[in-house]
């Protein structure tokens, strides 16, 4: 027969030893993630973005060829550049997560929030000089929300004798 004492410290024991485990794994993943860096480029080389640990941005660069381009042209590139390092973090933030943490559920959704932040890359250059993307028949930078509709005007109350209102005598006497 064995004695629960035992039994319950030795549980006990192997559950504090998997805590300081799981937890030294995950101290690594941070140290890992924190030298994160990713860098992406636009307009064939022209402006190139990095992206840090926690994929916001961290440097911008631009070559000598944003001088033939208009400040639309570069702001598109920026952009495009940063959302293209942007959607690389969660595969890498993936490749740490299973070297260090490997199939854990915190681990699934720290790689699963960044995924929903950086969504996967889309391969779009910015539009040639002097055009404007067109989503059907709205202008790119037309798009926005409909106002939320006004509510319905109530109609007034029939009169049914009764205006709730003491009898015309105020309440503040």
């Amino acid at each position: 027969m064995s004695d629960p004492l035992s039994d319950t410290r030795n549980m006990i024991d192997d559950w504090e030893r998997n805590a300081v485990e799981k937890a030294a794994r995950f101290q690594a993943m941070a140290e890992r993630v924190a030298e994160v860096r990713i860098t992406a480029s636009a307009a064939d080389g022209a402006v190139s973005v990095t992206v840090g640990n926690n994929g916001l941005p961290t440097d911008v660069a631009m070559t000598d060829r944003v001088k033939s381009m208009s400040p639309a042209e570069i702001a598109a590139s920026v952009m495009a550049a940063m959302r293209k390092a942007q959607s690389k973090y969660p595969r890498a933030l993936a490749e740490i997560v299973a070297q260090t943490v490997g199939d854990d559920p915190a681990g699934r959704h720290v790689v699963a929030t960044a995924e929903a932040n950086f969504p996967a890359p889309v391969d779009e250059e910015p539009p040639p000089a002097g055009t404007t993307r067109r989503i059907g028949d709205i202008e790119e930078d037309e798009r926005q929300a409909p106002p939320p509709p006004r509510p319905p005007r109530r109609s007034p109350r029939p009169d049914d004798g009764d205006d709730g209102d003491f009898g015309g005598e105020s309440i503040l006497r």
